[in-house]
């Protein structure tokens, strides 16, 4: 294969990776690069899962449904025998009726959005989070003279490295976008579905990976529902309260957002105008291209002769409040940290993210007075590094330790969310970009610290249960078993979610096989039923995969409710979807799913599932819970919001 000057169009090279090894990798040549990126609006190549343009088969079994002819399962299953197996026997009908409510949901691509966004890219504007199209260039070969500096040299093949890093992600942004708007453009006048499947967590995917609403903004912004609604009053309020959801201004109550669009009408009729020639208001927002969307669809339902006539097929979306935490206050009936995360009514909605920035500021406060008052030759690390960070730590830099805390973020895992976050603090405090790192990765680690024990604080209940499940997975995975006479040591952690679905943790400790070839030596992971369990993964694995897949249980009820309703409804997991008019209805059903699910005894069941298929395994008491009444998450206005 040769580009249009008759050189080799792809080449093979040895490039250095993580932690000293090398890899082999398969490069594309600049010019059959640039060949490419010239048809970004022709079909690439013939993608196998697309979005189909008649309904999908409806789910009957686990092995039959979604496309029409391309073998398509119910579940990724990793290819583990065992796993499959238990699928085929398993009452699957509630799962089944989930997944074709998702299924048979009509989608068209929204031309407005689609018109503006191929325009910005044919003309190379890098907004609204569109990738730049040229890369950053490379630095100068040092002199002789400086290349003698150990200081200079060091410093120069780390800024090229992280030159060539950014201008690979650039190179991966560009052909991901080219490949969403294409597909857009091939399907723009059709109507279009999304055949579902599940992940071994049971959590409900979109099959066609590239254009779906689990996407990135760009993917949301390009798609709306095929059937139209007429607005009626209470949806036109929640298309405005939407919109706001959408700019970023999601903390205050819900008058406040529709306010917040009642002020900023002028630049919605900018948007929705000139969208690329007037003042971009919209690409100043946290998800722009929804944003834009919705100005349109805004704009014209206020240009109606009586908008609240206005038939909307816009998605409007209602979030959990970091969802991980709200199952797992659901589950111990934390009061505490049930109220942090909107289970119980209040007339503003409440903020984990604040909250435990709070409690971190305050040990940063307290810690801060005591340097104050040392002498500077006593001074400790903790001192040193509250006067540092005074003043500096707000929600975006604990937000994403917290929202991973439910998936058992280890100190490690913190102090690399918290540092990156800090680089960019130091930088923009005018920090010298040589002490960046250094002082981030110091700082980092007291700040995650912190962060952690706040979280140890406000959630206790939750870190019970977290414990707990880990404990129950440890004994599992390193038990001694006899399987087919051989003997292994381990077992893979596996349950039944409250819709009847069995679930298996596939975390093996894998055999490897090295496969020569003309390039290379390969090395390939095998997996196999028999190989023994990874107990760390299991353990560390099983706290929030347990709460994924109640997670997905809740988001599948709420399909089944809405469907047999008759009214159109999607999820991306804890943002469920539906037309405007329909949002009270939506939320109304999800609470009440959501209180009839944690109704049941589902840590009792779980315990009692694994002490029958494990009786030699003395598993401990399910932690204490609080008193919590579930039955107020009904009048919480803000659960999902």
């Amino acid at each position: 294969c040769k580009d249009r000057h008759g050189n080799p169009a792809f080449r093979h090279e040895t490039i250095q990776a993580k932690y000293a090894h090398k890899v082999g990798s398969v490069i594309m040549s600049d010019c059959a690069y640039e060949e490419l990126c010239g048809t970004e609006h022709k079909p690439l190549a013939q993608i196998r899962d697309l979005p189909m343009v008649v309904p999908p088969q409806p789910w009957l079994r686990w092995d039959k449904g979604g496309y029409l002819s391309v073998p398509t399962k119910i579940m990724r299953t990793h290819g583990y025998r065992a796993h499959s197996d238990a699928l085929r026997v398993a009452d699957l009908d509630q799962v089944l009726a989930g997944l074709n409510a998702l299924n048979k949901l009509p989608w068209r691509v929204n031309h407005e959005v689609l018109d503006v966004a191929r325009e910005a890219w044919d003309q190379r504007m890098a907004i609204a989070e569109l990738p730049e199209r040229t890369d950053i260039p490379e630095l100068e070969p040092l002199s002789e003279e400086e290349d003698a500096d150990p200081l200079i040299r060091k410093r120069h093949y780390w800024q090229q490295k992280k030159i060539i890093r950014n201008n690979c992600e650039l190179h991966s942004q560009r052909c991901d976008t080219i490949l969403k708007l294409n597909i857009a453009q091939e399907n723009r006048d059709y109507v279009i579905y999304f055949p579902y499947n599940l992940d071994f967590r049971g959590r409900a995917y979109p099959i066609p990976p590239n254009l779906n609403h689990l996407g990135s903004d760009l993917c949301r912004g390009l798609l709306k529902f095929e059937k139209k609604k007429p607005l009626g009053e209470k949806g036109l309020w929640w298309l405005k309260v939407h919109l706001a959801n959408l700019y970023g201004f999601d903390k205050a109550n819900f008058n406040d957002r529709m306010q917040f669009t009642m002020d900023h009408m002028s630049e919605v009729y900018d948007s929705a105008a000139r969208p690329l020639e007037g003042n971009r208001w919209w690409t100043k927002a946290e998800s722009p291209w929804q944003v834009l969307a919705v100005c349109k669809e805004l704009t014209e339902a206020l240009s109606h002769p009586n908008p609240e006539a206005f038939e909307s097929g816009m998605p409007v979306h209602m979030d959990g409040s970091c969802n991980g935490l709200q199952h797992y206050a659901a589950l111990g009936r934390d009061v505490e940290g049930g109220a942090s995360v909107n289970l119980t009514p209040h007339h503003e909605p409440q903020d984990v993210y604040m909250e435990v920035c709070a409690i971190v500021n305050h040990k940063i406060d307290e810690d801060f007075s005591r340097a104050m008052t040392t002498a500077s030759e006593e001074l400790t690390e903790d001192h040193r590094f509250a006067k540092r960070l005074k003043g500096m730590v707000d929600r975006k830099v604990i937000k994403q330790t917290v929202m991973t805390s439910v998936y058992g973020v280890t100190f490690v895992g913190a102090r690399r969310q918290i540092m990156g976050q800090l680089e960019e603090k130091f930088i923009e405090a005018g920090m010298h970009p040589d002490e960046v790192d250094r002082e981030a990765y110091a700082a980092s680690g007291y700040l995650a610290r912190h962060t952690l024990e706040a979280l140890k604080e406000l959630f206790g209940g939750a870190r019970d249960i977290m414990e707990w499940l880990g404990t129950c997975a440890q004994l599992i995975s390193k038990q001694e078993r006899d399987m087919n006479e051989d003997t292994f040591k381990g077992d893979v952690v596996s349950w039944v979610t409250p819709l009847g679905l069995p679930v298996t943790q596939p975390y093996r400790k894998f055999g490897t096989t090295m496969v020569k070839t003309v390039l290379q030596t390969v090395q390939v992971e095998m997996g196999h039923d028999k190989h023994p369990a990874n107990s760390k993964r299991q353990r560390s694995a099983f706290p929030p995969n347990f709460v994924h897949s109640l997670d997905s249980t809740h988001m599948l009820l709420t399909a089944v409710k809405m469907d047999r309703m008759g009214i159109d409804f999607t999820a991306v997991h804890d943002s469920y979807w539906s037309h405007a008019c329909n949002v009270d209805v939506m939320n109304d059903t999800l609470r009440g799913c959501f209180v009839d699910l944690y109704s049941q005894p589902i840590l009792e069941n779980l315990r009692e599932d694994f002490i029958t298929r494990y009786p030699n395994i003395n598993f401990p008491e399910i932690p204490d819970r609080g008193e919590l009444n579930l039955e107020l998450v009904r009048q919480s206005a803000y659960f999902f919001n």
